[in-house]
């Protein structure tokens, strides 16, 4: 089965949707995967028929249902997301547990029942050393409640076993059996539990495993959203040169 990959965008990359409508037209890129920040209009993304799935805004940006105190403000962020993804036909939305108490976390979740929603897994330390929650199997699935799907990272989570000391594989191997409803992809080193994002081929990753990874996937689920630095911000040509060394190990 073909696997569909996804580009990153946020609601503040609009000068590059003409360019994006062209990589997804010519079947280069199937979807696009779209961060809403806030303060920003979703306007102009409503004039491009693309398909997309949400990444519900991060911690980076204030959010984080870790933290009881931002109960509020975490509603109010998310429910803005989730009117995105209405209003682009999203097939999902992606969400970071965040960092603080797993009781809290779960509490706020109680709230939040949009079926579309995916919990993402998160490394064990954050990059200012926060306590990450969700970072382990058994946590995404106390998280994902019986209710919520699941987003495989596969940087995090080689990232959580060099934090707890497992070998990344059968890290992931576990996960694995949470069925995931997509993926995200990039390079990294395991010799660090900090999270990195590398270019494809400069990390240490074993793309022929994530690969077998993704076909053996018990949902059958082939989504895989490329995750890689794009330092400029004007052009895709970063984004095309890791999908072309990804495809190389992929398809």
């Amino acid at each position: 089965m073909k696997i569909n990959f996804g580009l990153k965008l946020w609601s503040t990359n609009y000068n590059l949707l003409d360019k994006a409508k062209e990589l997804v037209k010519n079947d280069i890129f199937q979807y696009i995967e779209l961060t809403p920040i806030p303060n920003t209009e979703i306007t102009p993304f409503l004039e491009y028929d693309l398909p997309c799935i949400i990444h519900i805004t991060t911690e980076r940006h204030g959010l984080n249902i870790a933290d009881k105190k931002k109960r509020e403000f975490n509603l109010k962020t998310i429910n803005n997301c989730i009117e995105w993804a209405d209003k682009l036909d999203a097939k999902y939305l992606i969400l970071h547990p965040g960092f603080g108490l797993m009781d809290d976390a779960l509490e706020f979740l109680d709230s939040v029942n949009d079926k579309r929603i995916l919990i993402e897994n998160m490394p064990k330390v954050g990059l200012n050393d926060e306590p990450m929650i969700g970072y382990t199997a058994e946590q995404v699935k106390e998280l994902m409640g019986g209710k919520f799907g699941f987003c495989l990272d596969f940087g995090h989570a080689a990232k959580a076993a060099v934090g707890l000391g497992e070998d990344y594989k059968e890290f992931i191997e576990e996960l694995l059996k949470l069925k995931p409803d997509m993926f995200h992809i990039s390079d990294g080193r395991l010799n660090t539990e900090k999270d990195e994002h590398l270019n494809i081929g400069e990390g240490e990753y074993d793309f022929k495993f994530l690969k077998k990874c993704i076909l053996k996937n018990e949902k059958g689920s082939r989504y895989v959203t490329l995750e890689t630095p794009r330092k400029n911000l004007d052009s895709l040509g970063e984004d095309l040169k890791n999908l072309d060394k990804l495809k190389e190990f992929l398809c």
